[in-house]
This record gives structure tokens, sequence and C-alpha cells, in this order.
């Protein structure tokens, strides 16, 4: 018998009240993960949703291409240019390009809107204004020369 049993639960409450979140999180990811592996975009969207907006960083681009294709959810550049902006500034590679794909779908008033839109985001998530160097920047390129007429 333990001495302490009410530290002993509390300890179980505690335990299970903060890592609960953190393997739900990571489940969702997985299983967005699995179920689109298998085809199934209904489902895929939604683990995608819901681990994107517990924070998991590797579900930002995932779910702005959901978005972007309309797979698991009807298309919504809007939704894509936030997602993948917020893939962008957390260090994702392709983020910025896909981003600036979806951007050039909408009008300038809805991309407008948007940066609005994917700042709010940006201060949910919790992420800085500028992207992680997760990579060696590309060095400067010698230039092409005089441009002929």
């Amino acid at each position: 018998m333990p001495r302490h049993p009410l530290k002993t639960l509390l300890l179980s409450i505690f335990s299970i009240a903060f890592l609960l979140p953190i393997y739900s999180a990571n489940a969702d990811y997985v299983d967005g993960e699995e179920a689109n592996r298998q085809g199934d975009r209904d489902t895929a969207f939604k683990e995608f949703y819901q681990a994107a907006h517990n924070k998991d960083i590797r579900a930002y681009g995932k779910l702005g291409s959901m978005y972007l294709y309309g797979l698991g959810t009807t298309k919504d550049y809007q939704q894509a240019y936030i997602w993948f902006h917020m893939a962008y500034l957390s260090g994702e590679r392709e983020g910025e390009r896909f981003r600036d794909a979806a951007s050039s779908m909408l009008t300038r008033e809805k991309y407008l809107e948007s940066v609005k839109l994917a700042e709010i985001q940006r201060k949910k998530q919790e992420l800085g204004k500028t992207p992680p160097q997760n990579h060696p920047p590309v060095p400067n390129r010698a230039p092409l020369g005089p441009v002929k007429h």
C-alpha cells in the first residue's frame, strides 16, 4: 500500500491531464497520415485539422494541401494560404511556395483578408513572424550579365 495515497492519486491525475493532450495531438496526426495512405480523405482532413489546431506543426502543410486540392473538404484557397503560411513559419521548406500558389488563386481583397487571418492564426499557434532556419540559406548567385535587347 502506498505511503501517500492522496499524493499518488494527484500525481496520476496530473499525468493524465498533461500527457493525454500530447498523445492526442500526436495520435491525430498519425491517424491522419494512416487515413491519407488508405485514401480516406474525409478522415485524413478531420485528423489533420485537429492536429493543426492542437499546434502539431507537422499537420500545417498537410491541412493546407487538403484545402488547396479539396481533399476531404471543399477547396478553400484562403484556408490553404493560412495553413501553408503556418507551415512556412514553422520551417517547412515548401510552405512558402505552396502559400504563394494558394494566394495566386485569390482576389486582391481575399488575399489581404487572408494575410490578416494568417496573422491571427500565427498568434494562436504561437509561432514567430519569421521561419526558423532549418537549412542553410541559398548562397547568392552571380548575376547573369547584361540584358540584351
